[in-house]
């Protein structure tokens, strides 16, 4: 037993004594590495407050090692080193941009070195200063070169007035000195713990023993040591060579990131054809070529009609794909020496260039037309579409990239507001005409601002009695610049620069005053109506504005009639949720200009509507044929059981309103009653005749 509790004794001596010896260890070098980072960072603050002034000049040169070397030299920052760290056990110091680049080394050759992997430069970067103890065979100081030492390396931020890390300080300190001093303080305390051990042992057997495995421990710690020293070396060679290919594929990759940034500054990412910027380009060369009078060019302005609606019912993916592939089929069909670009949204434009004459690019405007015959098939869709494209011709009408493309737009515009899916060539009457639409917008806008917009009022009567039972309020715009502008004017003007909601807010506003004036001059009209718009229509609070407006004005509810058109219901995602918010308040709704929409029979069942107006295209078939009046009591019919009251609108002659009260329709509206007045013309007009 004794030889195995001699084994069992010597093992359980050698695990304490190796924990408490590994525990010293660790717990000195820990002391060590702490006491030096604190001195690290005193002597980074010092270097701080002294030099970094010096240094801040080198960030800019982070990427030119040849000119941080120079300006080195110049400003003599290495004696300045020297000098602030003299008498400091100091003996290297490096300074880091924040990209990982040596900015500064006291070792010259070390300036431009990439040190972004480094973990230590990583910490200090993070503002977390970091050190680490290593044992060095040769490092170059201040003024010589050292020879087996153990350096502590402590990585530092230096920071910005503003607080901000501006770059990493690397201080190397000789902790040659100290690290002797505490392993001899860590062999004599390992020393006594083994003695404090050995009086366990009787046996002198037990010394000789223990002093052979420490000879042991020592040779395989000499080993251990030998072998992580091997592997540092094959680690940091590989690290080099790692930095070195990393260098490699970063000069790579930025040349195919510039490559690829080129192309993006200058084509269009969805459909890859030029953009605007390298149609710019291209066109300002061809205007300035010499023979440009002699080579005939023109600019095709080509936009795709109602692609909004693509958008709006299939979504963006569908309608880019559909982009993609009218740039394609249109790429397939243009003149190596023309160009088609994209400038943006559904808008392409085509310079063709060497024409014969004027009438080439009328015959090519109308082959490109051609191609939207067939539809497109996207996302297992066969997709219709047409397109408008307007046509300058360069000098003629337009001598710069500008002039041209405006001239362009105007004449595409001008073929949609013709039927679309056509070519217009540019005339100088169509400039006169858009600016005339200009002048028209810029006025409204003043018009909104200065109350120039008044209030009109049509009668409403009962197809019996002729007694009043309501009006319809509509916009009037008599412009002191412009006269008396026609809402079939103006308000189309309002819808496509954004003013109609100001517009309709203003006509609302100035109704429900009206109507609380009326009754306290003793004029109680029993409703008004007034038109709503899309942009009105999609408020989501819609019904909360007109509930303050009814109350500001002190009005019931059913006094206002809101008219909704069924192209406005049917574009308005929602719009039966805020007619039935706007139905419980008690305000009148009704369907305007019925017929003419596009809205399904079982669609209309589920309006929260009270009223359905017949529009004045059908009225206007009275007396002209069977067919027109049989729709026009179709729609009564209908009216009828659905539990709508049927209003005519445009009613004209007294044939019309015989055949409408025969038919059962019990409300008119139109000139034969009377054309829109002026409130107090309209109030004497229709005081003694309303109906109850």
């Amino acid at each position: 037993m004794v030889p195995y509790f001699f084994l069992l004794s010597l093992l359980l001596m050698g695990i304490a004594t190796g924990l408490m010896a590994g525990y010293l260890r660790h717990y000195s070098g820990e002391q060590l590495l702490q006491l030096e980072k604190s001195r690290a960072a005193s002597l980074a603050q010092i270097f701080e407050n002294s030099l970094w002034s010096d240094f801040r000049p080198l960030i800019p040169l982070a990427n030119k090692p040849a000119k941080l070397q120079q300006a080195a030299r110049q400003a003599k920052l290495r004696d300045a080193v020297v000098e602030l760290m003299r008498g400091t056990d100091v003996i290297k110091l490096k300074v880091y941009a924040l990209n990982g680049l040596t900015l500064f080394s006291t070792d010259a050759e070390q300036i431009g070195e990439d040190e972004s992997d480094n973990g230590g430069y990583r910490s200090a970067a993070a503002n977390v200063p970091a050190s680490e103890l290593a044992h060095s065979h040769s490092i170059d100081a201040f003024e010589r070169t050292l020879t087996e030492r153990d350096i502590i390396s402590t990585y530092v931020p230096v920071h910005a007035p503003d607080g901000k890390v501006e770059g990493v300080l690397e201080v190397y300190l000789d902790a040659t000195p100290f690290v002797s001093s505490s392993s001899r303080r860590l062999m004599w305390l390992t020393l006594a713990i083994c003695a404090l051990m050995g009086v366990l042992f009787i046996a002198q057997m037990l010394v000789v023993l223990h002093a052979g495995r420490i000879i042991a421990r020592q040779a395989l710690a000499l080993e251990d040591a030998n072998r992580d020293l091997d592997q540092r070396v094959a680690e940091r060679t590989q690290a080099l060579e790692n930095a070195n290919q990393q260098l490699e594929g970063e000069i790579s990759e930025r040349r195919r990131a510039e490559d690829r940034l080129d192309r993006l500054a200058h084509h269009d990412p969805l459909t890859s054809l030029p953009n605007r910027l390298l149609f710019h380009k291209r066109l300002q060369q061809a205007l300035d070529r010499p023979e440009i009078g002699e080579r005939g060019l023109a600019l095709l302005y080509i936009d795709l009609d109602r692609f909004k609606d693509v958008n709006d019912t299939m979504g963006h993916y569908v309608g880019d794909q559909l982009l993609m592939a009218v740039a394609a089929r249109l790429s397939a069909h243009v003149r190596p020496q023309d160009l088609l670009a994209r400038l943006g949204g559904d808008e392409f434009v085509c310079v063709l260039d060497q024409l014969d004459s004027r009438d080439t690019a009328g015959i090519v405007a109308e082959k490109l037309l051609s191609l939207f015959n067939q539809p497109f098939a996207v996302h297992d869709n066969d997709l219709y579409l047409s397109a408008s494209i307007g046509i300058s011709f360069a000098l003629g009408d337009g001598a710069d990239v500008d002039t041209l493309v405006r001239n362009a737009d105007i004449a595409m515009y001008q073929a949609k507001s013709t039927g679309r899916n056509r070519c217009q060539p540019y005339t100088p009457e169509l400039s006169a005409a858009a600016e005339a639409r200009v002048a028209i917008e810029r006025q409204l806008r003043q018009a909104l601002d200065n109350h120039e917009i008044e209030v009109h009022y049509q009668p409403k009567v009962d197809s019996a009695s002729g007694a009043l039972i309501g009006a319809e309020a509509l916009a009037r715009w008599n412009s002191p610049m412009l006269g008396s502008v026609p809402p079939a004017r103006f308000i189309p003007i309002a819808e496509e620069c954004g003013l109609i909601l100001p517009l309709g807010e203003l006509v609302l506003e100035k109704t429900c005053r009206q109507l609380a004036q009326w009754r306290q001059q003793g004029f109680s009209i029993p409703s008004v109506s007034v038109n709503l718009s899309v942009k009105q229509l999609e408020h989501d609070d819609l019904p909360q504005r007109i509930q303050a407006l009814l109350d500001r004005h002190g009005l019931a509810p059913g006094q206002l009639e809101l008219e909704i058109t069924e192209s406005v219901i049917m574009a308005v995602d929602d719009a039966i949720v805020t007619l039935a918010a706007l139905r419980k308040l008690g305000v009148r709704l009704s369907i305007d200009d019925f017929g003419t929409g596009y809205s399904s029979l079982a669609y209309l069942r589920q309006l929260p509507v009270q009223v359905l107006k017949i529009d004045r295209s059908f009225i206007m078939g009275i007396g002209a044929g069977k067919d027109g009046e049989a729709i026009i009591r179709t729609i009564i019919a209908l009216a009828a059981s659905l539990g709508l009251d049927p209003v005519a609108e445009g009613v004209e002659t007294q044939a019309q309103v015989d055949f409408l009260r025969q038919a059962g329709c019990t409300a008119i509206q139109g000139f034969h009653y009377g054309r829109p007045q002026p409130p107090q013309r309209f109030m004497a007009d229709w005081h003694d005749k309303i109906g109850i």
